[in-house]
């Protein structure tokens, strides 16, 4: 058994605790499991006061590049296979994050490459304080009913490419600043709603295999097992920003959401199976005993 001590995340989720100094990081990879895909681009910015001080940012080597991501990312075998090994650019990463907060959009993701290929490597593990924006622009952005960076990109009107990961960090940070109230951008005064179902990108579930939905699903319920609720909850909330056609992951994250009282996250979920599932009575159902009490 190995000595080499495990990675731990801890999520800043009080918004007295949300810190002006922080890096904000994001991946591209060649998959979605940690444990079987590689990170092809990284991109680490630091801000100091909310204001930018430092970039970090590199392709990484791999022999394979999906012709999927080449089309969502504009990433090619070619940009990888002169780029730094990862063995190379991680302990870099490491020192460039140093003790900082981390700001990721879906930080479950990044995160679990990043310790995953920290094991990889066989480095120490380390403590990362994280704040996640989709989790809080979940909770601040209501004019949308998906929060996925290209669509709140979009909400924001930010001209910046999406899925190249120094561009997405850019991104990641306007609506960490918007979030928390210091954004001086605008939404249009005519954008009430958006109807981002029809603004999802090419990362949707045709991009998501049916095996690789069974296994998203799986593991949150493994979290869900061992009490790792919030764990389980960011994994069903990927499966249904791909627009799962299974009822479970909306199911699954009903309860859970119940359980932790937090009805408006609740409410969402239940808006967004109606839209999708019209034959499932129950959730309006469950919504119209919600408004009644």
């Amino acid at each position: 058994m190995s000595n080499i001590p495990i990675s731990r995340t801890f999520e800043i989720t009080k918004e007295c605790e949300y810190p002006s100094d922080y890096v904000v990081i994001d991946f591209e990879t060649n998959g979605l499991e940690p444990q079987k895909c590689d990170i092809i681009q990284m991109a680490a910015i630091r801000y100091r006061n909310d204001v930018k001080v430092d970039t970090f940012a590199s392709f990484v080597y791999t022999t394979f590049v999906p012709p999927k991501v080449t089309e969502l990312t504009s990433i090619t075998l070619e940009d990888c296979k002169l780029a730094p090994k990862l063995k190379e650019l991680l302990p870099r990463l490491l020192d460039f994050i140093g003790d900082d907060v981390i700001v990721a959009h879906n930080a479950s993701f990044d995160l679990g490459f990043l310790t995953e290929s920290m094991k990889r490597l066989k480095l120490p593990g380390q403590t990362f304080i994280y704040v996640d924006t989709l989790r809080l622009s979940r909770q601040k952005i209501k004019d949308v009913k998906w929060h996925k960076l290209p669509i709140l990109k979009k909400y924001l009107k930010l001209e910046y490419d999406s899925h190249l990961a120094e561009d997405d960090c850019y991104v990641c940070h306007e609506v960490y600043k918007y979030c928390r109230g210091l954004s001086t951008i605008k939404k249009e005064p005519s954008i009430e709603c958006i109807d981002d179902s029809k603004d999802l990108d090419s990362n949707s579930l045709s991009q998501l295999s049916e095996t690789e939905l069974e296994k998203l699903i799986e593991r949150a319920k493994l979290h869900e097992e061992t009490g790792e609720w919030d764990e389980a909850i960011d994994l069903y909330e990927q499966c249904i920003s791909f627009q799962c056609e299974t009822t479970e992951p909306y199911d699954r994250l009903i309860l859970l959401y119940r359980k932790k009282r937090q009805k408006e996250d609740e409410v969402r979920v239940l808006e967004v199976a109606i839209k999708f599932f019209k034959s499932e009575d129950k959730y309006l159902i469950r919504l119209e005993k919600m408004k009644l009490k």
